[in-house]
């Protein structure tokens, strides 16, 4: 159902992303980049691709670590550790390799892995799975670009290294920060281990219109629901499919149009500003330059106008470099983008958002 608002992993619950999820099974080459604002289906479609080639995955959801200013090598590894008991189950024998690793424990049938001086290697890890496994294995970082956050290790070096030595280990990482991944991943520094490489990337954009159009058709189709209002819809809501779902599920609930674009946009409202709030742990200092901007380009603005109202909120004068500082960090974070000679929302509900603060 497309106004399931429930986790979804079975294609038919999507809507034209057939290319997307036959791009993501190709699992070539060994790194897969999942690209896409927040709520366009990346998680779920990564789940679909995984459900149908059947392989053994290890799936590490690092959406827990948003409102984190840091992690510690600790939280990633008590992750892997959770997550590889799992698969464990699945792959008993996988033990006898584990087992010969400096830094796991054996407990039974699971692993306990050492996060101290003793502490267990990434490396090692996956050349045990390579080992242990007779077919490909999968590890899915979600929101990969929280391990920018990451204190203690460095990961590219290992990722590099698996993508040169090992056969069976595929990675997907996907990441709604899009500028924050390529960050963590540094694929344009020369002296980054991952400089040069190829990687399989796919991208979740918005519907368009039309697509937006057509998905509002398909859904109210499949719910026997008669309904015409779909310019207004997205006109109001745009095109991401996430708030498109809600939408059709809570107009599906009462049958009334204003009512239903109204609890969405609040609903949207909500989320986004929480969202934000993670943005800002660790910029505290700048958070109120951060809300004037954010409302300055609510309906877009170019760069002189934005340094003109940070200027007039303060009474001081502010340097170019930290505005711009300020523009990139949000660009980065995907909150905003830049058209032309403008600044702009990166979807029409982050733009409501913000132009409702006063």
């Amino acid at each position: 159902m497309l106004f399931d608002i429930t986790p979804k992993d079975d294609r038919k619950d999507f809507f034209d992303r057939d290319k997307e999820i036959e791009k993501v099974k190709s699992l070539s080459p060994p790194i897969t980049l999942v690209l896409g604002l927040r709520r366009t289906g990346k998680s779920s479609l990564i789940k679909v691709a995984l459900k149908e080639i059947n392989y053994p995955y290890i799936y590490v959801d690092l959406r827990k670590f948003e409102e984190r200013v840091y992690i510690s090598y600790r939280d990633f590894v008590l992750e892997l550790q959770k997550e590889i008991n799992k698969i464990l189950k699945k792959f008993p024998s996988l033990l006898d390799f584990l087992k010969k690793i400096k830094g796991v424990i054996i407990a039974g049938n699971e692993v306990v892995f050492n996060w101290g001086k003793e502490r267990v290697s990434f490396s090692s890890l996956l050349d045990s799975l390579e080992e242990g496994v007779n077919e490909k294995l999968i590890i899915v970082l979600d929101e990969a670009q929280e391990l920018s956050k990451l204190r203690g290790v460095n990961l590219l070096p290992v990722f590099a290294y698996a993508f040169d030595n090992l056969k069976r280990i595929k990675f997907i990482f996907s990441g709604s920060e899009m500028g924050l991944l390529y960050d963590f991943l540094k694929v344009e520094d020369p002296e980054s281990p991952l400089f040069g490489r190829a990687f399989n990337i796919v991208e979740l954009k918005p519907f368009s219109k039309e697509e937006a159009i057509e998905f509002l058709r398909r859904g109210f189709s499949e719910l026997g629901i008669e309904f015409n209002d779909f310019e207004e819809v997205y006109n109001k809501i745009g095109g991401i499919p996430g708030w498109l779902t809600y939408f059709g599920f809570v107009y599906s609930q009462k049958r009334e149009l204003e009512e239903s674009i109204n609890e969405t946009l609040n609903y949207a409202k909500r989320l986004i500003k929480k969202e934000f709030e993670n943005f800002l742990k660790g910029r505290e200092v700048a958070r109120n330059r951060y809300l004037v901007i954010m409302k300055e380009i609510s309906k877009c603005a170019n760069w002189s106008i934005i340094k003109h109202a940070l200027e007039v909120n303060e009474g001081i004068t502010i340097s170019d470099s930290e505005v711009y500082n300020y523009l990139n960090q949000l660009m980065k974070h995907s909150w905003i983008v830049k058209k032309d000679e403008k600044y702009c929302p990166a979807e029409p509900l982050i733009g409501y958002t913000f132009s409702m603060e006063s």
